[in-house]
């Protein structure tokens, strides 16, 4: 018995690999952290912004293809096998790889994101977010009671910082594309920029924001007196989701579908189009909607475009909202509002969102639409909470500690009742 409880608790110092993770120094923190506790940590760095952001020991460096990279990953897990492997970005497709050959070993996939719900949460799940989570097959589960199951809730740790994550991104990405190597070019998730180009077209993004936040606040003010819209958040044109679960949508096709449906529903029905925070391309997005909005001779009372105006608030005094995968559905969700989902988002369920393929649906629902039995969705929101989220942030220092230390404790659940039956059976 001596023997098996010295095993157990040897095996409580787990092996992880990290692969990549957000902009900043939060995985290097993560690293530093399960070092502190004893894990043994391997790091694999993969260009110079991962350097610039990556504690000094147990960091592997690899360059190479998509096709190397599967072959040396499958070597060094075969040689060294780790019991988690850490990422961030479940779609970047080095990850997807790196989650496959876990899948393969038996090896857990901790996969992290930026949280469905916004804001102080952080995603934290094992094989994929999103159109990989667990929570995209959920359905709802009644006691025998009738009664919703008791799920354990997080506390948001805070409000994450845009112009934090911003200057992280763009010292992330300025040095990956200066410094890297041109064999490292193969694994980027985002191409690569010039500089130059990069830093000018950031520092023009972000005036336009700030000025935004002065010339749109009457209109923001008006909106809340005057209920009754529909809100359609827009993503970044580059996001993994809208290019791999997006069911044939995109920005052009939804803002046409959109205008299409308006014109169709009557003379009283609104629109506003919400651009996202982080999509440099916002003014071409709104001259195309303007665009296409004079064509089909819709004013500029009923089909409005903002850049600026907290989600929530956004939401709360809309009437209905479409989105194709955006977590701006959730906000929507909280405050009751009609919502329809046209890709895989991780909340496309009929019991909870109306679901949509076609430019029919579209249309179908700005005539007629109602949100869901709000304790189904309650039931989708409170389990989405206890096996997804975890309270923290990965940019600001008090939330990177926090959410620092859920993983942790995540991996030491995941791990601690295997370890057990393990040695329990020897």
């Amino acid at each position: 018995m001596a023997r098996i409880g010295e095993w157990i608790m040897q095996k409580e110092h787990s092996h992880i690999m990290l692969l990549q993770g957000p902009v900043g120094p939060f995985f290097a923190e993560l690293h530093d952290a399960l070092v502190a506790q004893g894990h043994s940590v391997d790091r694999v760095i993969f260009n110079a912004g991962d350097s610039v952001f990556s504690a000094r020991e147990s960091c592997l460096r690899f360059s190479g293809d998509l096709a190397a990279w599967e072959t040396w990953l499958r070597f060094r897990v075969a040689r060294n096998t780790p019991d988690a492997i850490v990422l961030f970005g479940s779609s970047r497709p080095l990850h997807e790889i790196a989650r496959r050959i876990a899948g393969c070993f038996g090896i857990d996939a901790i996969c992290l994101e930026e949280g469905y719900l916004r804001s102080g949460y952080i995603a934290c799940e094992t094989g994929g977010n999103n159109q990989y989570s667990a929570l995209a097959h959920w359905t709802a589960r009644h006691r025998a009671t009738g009664a919703w199951p008791t799920c354990p809730d997080v506390s948001p740790a805070g409000s994450p910082s845009f112009a934090t994550m911003s200057l992280w991104g763009a010292l992330y990405y300025l040095v990956r594309d200066l410094l890297s190597d041109a064999a490292d070019e193969a694994l980027f998730h985002r191409p690569k920029e010039r500089p130059l180009t990069l830093a000018v077209s950031w520092l023009a993004h972000i005036t336009r924001r700030l000025i935004a936040n002065v010339t749109e606040l009457p209109r923001v003010r008006r909106l809340r007196a005057r209920r009754g819209y529909m809100l359609v958040p827009l993503q970044v044109p580059t996001d993994s989701q809208l290019l791999l679960a997006s069911r044939g949508w995109n920005t052009l096709r939804l803002v046409d579908a959109c205008l299409q449906a308006i014109l169709r529903s009557g003379p009283n029905q609104r629109i506003i189009f919400k651009l996202h925070p982080l999509d440099r391309d916002g003014p071409s997005v709104r001259r195309r909607i303007r665009h296409r909005a004079n064509e089909l001779g819709l004013s500029r009372s009923r089909v409005q475009i903002l850049n600026t105006g907290r989600i929530g608030e956004l939401a709360r005094n809309a009437s209905g909202m479409v989105v194709i995968n955006s977590t701006s559905a959730f906000s929507a969700l909280h405050h009751d509002v009609p919502v329809l989902v046209l890709g895989d988002a991780v909340c496309r369920h009929d019991s909870v969102v109306t679901t949509g393929e076609t430019e029919s649906d579209v249309e179908a629902f700005f005539k007629i639409r109602h949100a869901k039995r709000r304790d189904m969705i309650d039931a989708f929101l409170a389990d989405l909470k206890a096996q997804t989220l975890l309270a923290g942030d990965f940019y600001v220092a008090s939330g990177r500690k926090t959410a620092i230390a859920g993983i942790i404790a995540r991996l030491t659940q995941l791990h601690a009742p295997t370890y057990a039956r393990k040695g329990a059976q020897q």
